[in-house]
């Protein structure tokens, strides 16, 4: 039976954003990022993060640099004891150095393709699921998804949003 999940962004949703986020010494977690993590994780929630990376498209950095930032938030996700079950990213930006990066894609958001790829990998089920994120393309992807949407602002806490979004899956 198909479950919910909660879907991320990352950049100023879960970590800081300084501007291009893959050097791991930049790496830091937003305020309450961990403790909505570690509930979702303590709920049995499944989580997962959804991120344009389109600096590698405009030649910025390289997907293994990009994928050693990754690695790095894992681990110190698991160091709290949070498991995040997959990362999905979009290369793609339509002012890519290279024709091929530049393509429009059904995985850069506002477009669902992320969130559609998890669900039908890890057997989610999209209309009992949450995506949380700091920018309307984050909720408008969402949205197309068919997931809840809820936005983080200056105003809110994301352990806040977390919660409600726990209820939204168990009510579903």
């Amino acid at each position: 039976m198909k479950k919910g999940a909660v879907f991320f962004d990352r950049d100023d949703t879960l970590v800081k954003d300084t501007g291009y986020m893959y050097k791991i010494a930049d790496f830091q977690w937003m305020d309450g990022a961990l403790v909505a993590l570690k509930q979702l994780c303590d709920a049995g929630i499944a989580v997962f993060i959804v991120t344009n990376q389109g600096g590698i498209g405009k030649g910025l950095f390289t997907r293994q640099q990009m994928q050693a930032f990754h690695t790095h938030l894992l681990k110190e996700a698991k160091k709290a004891d949070i498991t995040i079950t997959d990362i999905a990213y979009c290369p793609h930006h339509p002012e890519a150095v290279t024709a091929e990066m530049a393509i429009p894609c059904a995985c850069r958001k506002p477009e669902p393709g992320m969130l559609r790829q998890l669900a039908r990998k890890w057997d989610i089920d999209l209309g009992q699921s949450v995506m949380i994120g700091d920018r309307p393309s984050d909720i408008e992807a969402g949205k197309r998804a068919g997931c809840t949407a809820l936005q983080l602002t200056d105003d809110t806490y994301l352990p806040d949003l977390v919660t409600a979004a726990i209820d939204i899956i168990k009510k579903a």
